[in-house]
């Protein structure tokens, strides 16, 4: 019964969602493919599919790629995402290595042509993207589905748990949930995913290969803004103008979330200041300069490994926050603003180890920049807290790939008994054929 409401109701809003789609430049790019994709062209066999709708699940997508790469037998990959940036960003970063691609629309017909001609060992969702049709129809072809670094937030819980007997008959058709922590494992229990299916594994965002501490970059006098949204920016700018005025020998990065506000950024910064985009360093650009604007994908990661303290946006604005582990990789001490609900668990790590500081406005974000920028020992005691961090949950990574690995394995098993059980069969069948 749910397949048929939730399948009449998705057709009814396809001809809204093109036409919506059509006037909004981010699915406009990729909204064709969305509709026609398919891997025919480019046949996979045994792959292991993963699903990252953004650029947030796309870093843990590479990193988890990299970990079994390095530590299993699967070597064989495939991504689909959402947006037409981050499809490009990872083409990028994997090149031929993996196939990447957009995700088809949820409709059945529209899945079962992506999965026809392709072999695939498991679907992979990163965090939690609830797409019935995917779920079921990959079900339907006997590939288990696990959702990894499952979380479902404060603001959609209350959505979830009311729509929870149709969402609980979607999950039950998921392998396996690897949640974030024990608060989003009982969130799962509590819209009826079968508490076998739920293990709390901790959250893979810590995850990255570290550098060895010969090997670390030295850091330089930088201090970066990085995952600006556009709520934050009338906060931002004048924070970018007090600091740079009073730090002259300090180079500011800031790089906008959204790509299309590096050129908005620009603009206003540039009537006070010499202002470059990123771009046009990495193709040679010279001369002084004071603030750059990044206006490219998959560089931020390089900018904050040089810098000597990074303010990580969606936190001052009521967005939920993002990664702010990514500045700890490389220990760079981190600001974050009040809005961080997404990432609260984190946070809280954060702060009680004294790897970062949240603030409440401009005011205090400019202030807390200044103190830290002056002080060489502070940033090196708040560095070193933030890698300790990142050190001690690298066995979450292990946690959460067993988690698929048992799966696989055990399916493996049992199929290659059946193929055997098969195969007698069919010998049996041959000698009693014959006279």
């Amino acid at each position: 019964m749910w397949k048929i409401i939730y399948n009449f109701l998705a057709h009814l809003a396809l001809p809204v969602f093109v036409l919506y789609g059509l006037t909004q430049k981010k699915i406009r790019k990729n909204l064709c493919e969305r509709l026609f994709v398919t891997t025919r062209k480019t046949p996979l066999k045994d792959a292991l599919w993963i699903h990252a709708a953004s650029v947030g699940e796309a870093a843990i997508a590479e990193n988890l790629i990299r970990y079994m790469r390095k530590y299993t037998n699967l070597q064989n990959f495939a991504i689909t995402t959402n947006t037409y940036y981050t499809k490009n960003m990872l083409k990028t970063k994997f090149g031929n290595d993996v196939q990447v691609f957009s995700l088809p629309l949820d409709l059945s017909y529209l899945v079962n042509r992506f999965i026809a001609t392709s072999h695939f060992r498991a679907l992979i969702i990163i965090e939690t993207e609830i797409w019935p049709n995917l779920i079921w129809q990959a079900k339907k072809r006997h590939i288990p589905v696990f959702i990894l670094n499952g979380r479902i937030s404060d603001s959609t819980i209350k959505t979830y748990r009311r729509f929870s007997p149709f969402l609980g008959y979607v999950l039950n058709h998921v392998e396996h949930v690897a949640a974030q922590s024990n608060m989003h494992k009982e969130r799962f229990l509590s819209i009826g995913m079968n508490p076998q299916k739920v293990t709390s594994t901790g959250n893979i965002k810590y995850y990255r290969i570290l550098k060895e501490n010969d090997n670390i970059t030295p850091k330089e006098n930088i201090l970066t803004f990085g995952s600006i949204k556009e709520k934050e920016l009338d906060i931002i700018l004048p924070v970018i103008t007090s600091l740079k005025n009073d730090l002259q020998e300090t180079v500011i990065y800031i790089a906008p979330r959204e790509i299309h506000l590096a050129s908005i950024i620009e603009e206003k910064l540039s009537k006070f200041f010499n202002v470059a985009l990123f771009s046009s360093i990495k193709t040679g650009t010279k001369g002084k300069i004071d603030i750059i604007v990044v206006d490219t994908m998959g560089d931020l990661m390089g900018i904050y490994e040089k810098s000597r303290v990074a303010f990580v946006g969606g936190s001052l604005a009521p967005y939920g926050g993002q990664n702010i582990l990514e500045p700890l990789f490389f220990g760079t001490p981190v600001i974050f603003g009040t809005y961080i609900e997404n990432f609260r668990d984190i946070a809280d790590i954060v702060l009680k180890n004294k790897a970062g500081v949240m603030v409440d406005n401009g005011n205090d974000l400019s202030m807390t920049m200044k103190n830290i920028m002056s002080d060489a020992s502070l940033q090196q005691e708040m560095g070193q807290a933030g890698r300790l961090i990142i050190q001690k949950q690298q066995d979450v990574m292990k946690r959460t790939v067993d988690v698929i690995l048992n799966t696989i394995e055990v399916k493996s098993e049992k199929q290659i008994r059946e193929r055997q059980w098969e195969a007698k069969c069919k010998k049996r069948e041959v000698n009693t054929q014959k006279p």
